[in-house]
């Protein structure tokens, strides 16, 4: 069964339209707290809020990418500690959302790189381990290494060809480095973001790492990019005030960049490993 939300849409649609006819697509951004959404786009001084109308209730979105496919997916966590994938689409200003499977984990995020889709999975208290799923059925097929941190979000860089993660616990940034066989990873502190955060999430753009955050000492829900050589989280907008749950943050395809993956484009632009 599918869900909409109508959010008056129309204006930003408009905008991004003209800009990718312009050739310059602006990303629109959308954050989650809990259930409860922020669209936007980060040169842009509006906001639209949105309450997304979700099958089995998730107490949170924790995690918006795209699928191997280009689509938009998002993940919920229920209160049993299991998980539910949705496909969101959008037309007409409308936002759709189809659940598509249940699964009996949940993830804090996730991310296609070169075909392969990878997330962050808890196993114990002080352990997130890094997955990787079949991209077509959802199914863990193996595993990259656990590691000490508290990882909110996840990010590819491909100009480095490393991850990018957060740590919840100690407001740092590491980077993920595969080995040559591309079957493990090693962790490397990259630096303090400059504030306490809880729940977090992050999303690579042209050249850029943007995310959103629950900043502790104001419990604000804010925007901003990462420092990619100090690890400093700047923040750059208040999207208004946080409650205490899961964070999910990614991009919604405009019309034009949804063009550009099908003349075989990349939305997030990511360089194949050799």
């Amino acid at each position: 069964m599918s869900k909409s939300t109508n959010i008056g849409f129309a204006a930003m649609l408009a905008l991004t339209a003209a800009s990718a006819l312009a050739g310059e697509v602006q990303p629109t951004f959308m954050a989650t707290n809990g259930t409860a959404g922020v669209l936007f786009e980060a040169d842009a001084i509006s906001t639209r809020n949105l309450s997304l109308d979700l099958d089995d209730e998730p107490h949170s979105i924790q995690a918006i990418s795209q699928d191997i496919n280009g689509r938009t997916v998002l993940h919920g966590v229920l209160n049993d500690g299991t998980g539910v994938w949705y496909h969101l689409r959008r037309a007409n200003g409308v936002l759709t959302t189809n659940k598509f499977l249940s699964t009996d984990t949940w993830y804090n995020s996730f991310t296609i790189v070169n075909e392969r889709m990878f997330a962050v999975k808890n196993i114990e208290n002080d352990q997130d381990q890094i997955v990787e799923l079949n991209p077509f059925s959802y199914q863990e097929i193996g595993s990259l290494g656990s590691f000490s941190l508290g990882i909110g979000g996840l990010a590819w860089i491909p100009e480095l060809d490393q991850f990018l993660v957060s740590d919840t616990r100690t407001n740092t940034f590491h980077t993920l480095t595969m080995n040559e066989s591309e079957t493990a990873l090693t962790s490397e502190l990259l630096g303090h973001a400059g504030l306490r955060w809880g729940g977090n999430g992050l999303e690579y753009y042209n050249g850029h790492v943007y995310g959103t955050a629950i900043r502790g000492e104001d419990m604000s829900f804010v925007f901003g990019e990462v420092n990619l050589q100090t690890g400093a989280f700047d923040v750059q907008r208040v999207l208004g005030d946080a409650v205490r749950g899961g964070v999910g943050f990614g991009i919604i395809p405009s019309p034009g960049s949804l063009a550009m993956l099908g003349a075989g484009g990349v939305l997030c632009t990511r360089r194949r490993r050799h």
